[in-house]
């Protein structure tokens, strides 16, 4: 899954119906890869790790953009 469809799949999780719901929903996205990227922080160093911290920023990226 891409990082743009990683986005749009998590805010869809997270949204109920309407704009108002819409906004909440990125906001609880961002705080899952927020949380999620904390704990990459227990992963030892190296190209793996790397992979991931550059594939959940992009995630939240297109978070933002949404």
């Amino acid at each position: 899954m891409t990082p743009e469809e990683k986005a749009r799949d998590l805010v869809d999780k997270f949204t109920v119906v309407g704009l108002q719901q819409r906004n909440e929903g990125i906001q609880c996205a961002i705080i899952a890869v927020d949380e999620i990227m904390e704990n990459l922080t227990f992963m030892p160093y190296g190209i793996q790790y790397l992979s991931q911290i550059d594939y959940w920023e992009g995630v939240k990226t297109h978070i933002v953009l949404l």
